[in-house]
């Protein structure tokens, strides 16, 4: 089983680029607090000792190596405060000890390196790594009302900045599934990466997937592969955070529908948070999807709108004048 094993691989290289980290902040610590590295030095040969003399049963000595070590532990608190998690041993997942299991299950570490060597570090291209909140900009949306008594899209694209970010903030604390909904290039898409840039600092594990590609990758997987059901989707279950774009792009089939079907109603199920956005209305939804898909993402799923014009053409046209 390819994936797992990549999974374990990529879990030991962030492991390993975590401990990398943590011996550099240490040895800076032991540059500025040289008295810091002396103690750990001899409460080192003192651990050794103390070995020894547990193995060879002299409890006298035991105590003395003991007593030792505690006022050698007392200084080093002393002089390290602020810094303890850098003077003791600390794993890079602390629920699993770095173990990538936690009571005979999947640990959360190893369910999002499974997610993310599943569907190949999603769709996130690299150029949508600078598309942040702080980046975003409010400017290509117009201040011109589309409708009485409807806001302009500027303002609606200032207030869904303004929901996503306490989205971001209190993500633990909300159950809500949002469903993006708009022409092409009102910054669903940009928004999206907005949020799993936030969420991916926070350590969520997320997929990022176009509803084109998560068809095909599943077909992939399940007739190319050789896997199972259960290998496949268990990575899209696993994540803390399935986004599905640009829904209504791919050829839509019976097949497909079934499978994004599978997806979404296994994620519900388990009240497991989505985004999904789509260039369709929620009525071209029910008219494009069968009952049971559309009345999942109808009945389930917060609709955002988002209004204004084609910023991409937008920006093409400010760059030729």
């Amino acid at each position: 089983m390819k994936t797992y094993k990549e999974a374990y691989a990529l879990l030991l290289e962030k492991q390993n680029a975590y401990k990398f980290k943590q011996r550099q902040k240490k040895e800076a610590l032991y540059r500025k607090i040289p008295e810091l590295f002396t103690i750990d030095h001899e409460m080192n040969l003192l651990g050794i000792a103390l070995a020894r003399a547990t193995i060879a049963g002299n409890s006298d000595k035991i105590n003395d190596l003991r007593e030792k070590m505690d006022i050698l532990t007392v200084q080093k608190q002393k002089l390290g405060a602020g810094s303890e998690e850098l003077l003791t041993y600390s794993y890079y997942c602390p629920l699993c000890k770095d173990q990538g299991i936690v009571d005979k299950e999947i640990c959360q570490c190893l369910g999002h390196c499974l997610a993310e060597t599943s569907f190949s570090a999603y769709d996130l291209k690299s150029k949508a790594r600078g598309e942040t909140f702080h980046s975003f900009d409010s400017k290509y949306y117009s201040d011109v009302a589309t409708g009485e008594g409807e806001p302009s899209p500027r303002e609606n694209a200032k207030k869904i900045k303004q929901t996503m970010l306490k989205y971001c903030k209190n993500y633990d604390a909300i159950s809500d599934h949002l469903l993006f909904t708009g022409s092409p290039g009102v910054g669903k898409t940009f928004m999206s990466n907005c949020i799993v840039n936030e969420l991916t600092q926070k350590g969520y594990g997320i997929i990022y997937v176009t509803a084109a590609h998560l068809v095909s990758s599943i077909q992939d997987q399940l007739f190319h592969s050789g896997k199972t059901s259960t290998q496949v989707f268990e990575p899209l279950l696993l994540c803390d955070l399935l986004i599905i774009d640009d829904l209504g792009a791919e050829f839509t089939s019976e097949y497909s529908q079934k499978q994004l079907y599978e997806v979404i109603d296994s994620r519900l199920n388990a009240e497991k948070k989505m985004i999904v956005s789509t260039n369709l209305t929620v009525l071209k939804i029910q008219e494009t999807y069968d009952e049971r898909l559309s009345s999942r993402i109808r009945g389930y799923f917060k609709t955002i709108p988002f209004l204004g014009e084609d910023i991409r053409l937008l920006k093409a046209r400010n760059g030729r004048k």
